[in-house]
């Protein structure tokens, strides 16, 4: 696992059940299970087609053994353990995961031509109508808008609706609903993360700053950085992060209106991408934001991801001594919400011959059985795991065992508890993986910020060039 996490940080692309309690049936081992295990002898058919036969998904291939071909850059322990356990409930199937071979350094990081290899290798084989049967893209995402035109990924949408074993009540369906992409849902996040700002509570509320995070923009968000500066409070409001990062931060939460992949299509050279270029530049020039590093006490707010309840608690108490939660402000005519990542995502080949059982494994890990696995960064997907975590908290804090490694005993109020879900609620912005568009947008920003180019430019430059890769 810590060779993955390397390989995800030297990335950052080179960058940066049911409601009242009872136990869930979608893939467990109980209900739902009893009418899977007839599957490994029963087919489970290629087309989402499933009329007559009771909403169970069926496969081409009618073999009575099957073996589901998972392709990934990196096995995390996640994908190690739904292995072990699907091949347990289902002996007929055999869960092969195919990792890129390639060779690390010395810190156990990947570089960038092997990064690149297997994208194009991986591309290759998925619009040549071969390739395994699931991709998992964890540490890296692959080239999703190609695959989508050209119908290469399976739109898992029609699955669920036409799916009756599949109760869509025992999830959270907004992160779903807001995974889509180009209007189908053709990846599914297993985990997920929030991203929010954290901020330093009691130097704002003494500055008698008011903050309307549920409708906040970038402009507003300078302003406010502005008015706590001159009543002497931080002299920034963010830290740590650059021109560049924070502008594919606002590009990430966005991305579907820049990008329209089934069309093939890219909107950078619109007036509302250069306005947002800048925008981001002004924080900078008008020392809202600075790239250097701050610790988060010198700053006003701190933008930082959660990946779990204990987690969420933890950096409450990490960043300032009374801290709260803001929403990331947005751009202007573009809506809010709270931001969200996924986490262990994973995809369907269209050119399958055993979608039915591909998509019961899928399924499988949606399950209380892979969602409850312990010591697994990301949010759950299935309401009731969440639910029990944070009831386990409450009665853990009424004891004073809740321990963090960095922070000690940990203070939990009812509060803090129905923030979190309330943000898990309103995630409605999904984070663009990093991927050759934002590669693009790296590169090219730079002559912008560094003051080379003008916006206009470079928005046509990224135009070109983004377009020129989409349909490639």
């Amino acid at each position: 696992m810590k060779k993955w996490i390397g390989i995800l940080m030297s990335l950052v692309f080179m960058f940066l059940a049911a409601c009242n309690g009872s136990t869930p049936s979608v893939n467990s081992s109980k209900p739902l299970s009893t009418k899977i295990e007839s599957k490994d002898s029963e087919a489970n058919s290629s087309s989402p087609s499933t009329a007559g036969n009771e909403g169970i998904i069926e496969d081409e291939n009618k073999d009575s053994k099957k073996t589901i071909v998972i392709s990934t850059l990196g096995v995390t322990d996640f994908y190690k353990q739904a292995k072990q356990k699907y091949e347990a409930i289902h002996p007929n199937t055999t869960i092969q995961l195919k990792e890129f071979e390639t060779t690390l350094n010395e810190a156990g990081t990947m570089n960038a031509a092997a990064v690149e290899k297997y994208i194009k290798q991986t591309t290759t084989e998925v619009l040549s109508g071969k390739g395994a049967d699931l991709f998992v893209m964890n540490t890296i995402d692959l080239p999703i808008e190609k695959y989508i035109a050209k119908k290469a990924f399976v739109n898992l949408d029609e699955l669920i609706k036409k799916d009756k074993s599949f109760d869509p009540n025992l999830y959270y369906m907004n992160i779903l609903d807001n995974s889509k992409i180009s209007g189908g849902l053709y990846v599914l996040p297993p985990k997920f993360y929030l991203e929010v700002l954290f901020g330093d509570k009691v130097a704002i509320e003494n500055a008698g700053v008011t903050i309307d995070d549920k409708n906040w923009t970038w402009s507003q968000f300078a302003d406010v950085g502005k008015q706590l500066a001159d009543k002497g409070v931080h002299a920034y409001s963010l830290g740590s992060v650059g021109p560049e990062s924070m502008l594919n931060s606002l590009v990430s939460d966005n991305y579907a209106q820049l990008v329209d992949g089934a069309n093939r299509k890219a909107n950078f050279d619109s007036t509302d991408f250069t306005e947002l270029l800048k925008r981001v530049k002004s924080l900078y020039d008008e020392k809202v934001i600075s790239a250097k590093f701050l610790p988060p006490k010198d700053t006003n707010f701190h933008l930082s991801p959660i990946y779990s309840p204990i987690d969420y608690l933890s950096r409450l108490a990490i960043y300032y001594k009374n801290g709260t939660v803001y929403q990331k402000p947005h751009a202007a005519g573009q809506k809010s919400g709270i931001a969200f990542g996924g986490l262990q995502t994973i995809a369907m080949n269209s050119n399958s011959t055993i979608k039915g059982t591909a998509w019961d494994f899928m399924k499988f890990l949606l399950s209380e059985e892979m969602q409850s696995i312990p010591q697994q960064d990301g949010f759950s997907m299935m309401k009731s795991v969440i639910e029990k975590t944070m009831a386990d908290l409450a009665n853990d804090a009424k004891k004073g065992t809740i321990k963090s490694e960095k922070v000690g005993v940990l203070k939990v109020s009812d509060k803090d508890l129905q923030s979190l879900k309330t943000m898990i609620s309103d995630a409605s912005l999904p984070i663009a993986p990093m991927n050759k568009v934002q590669m693009i947008i790296i590169e090219e920003a730079k002559a912008y910020f560094s003051g080379q180019k003008t916006a206009e430019t470079v928005a046509k430059l990224i135009q070109n060039r983004v377009t020129t890769y989409i349909n490639e």
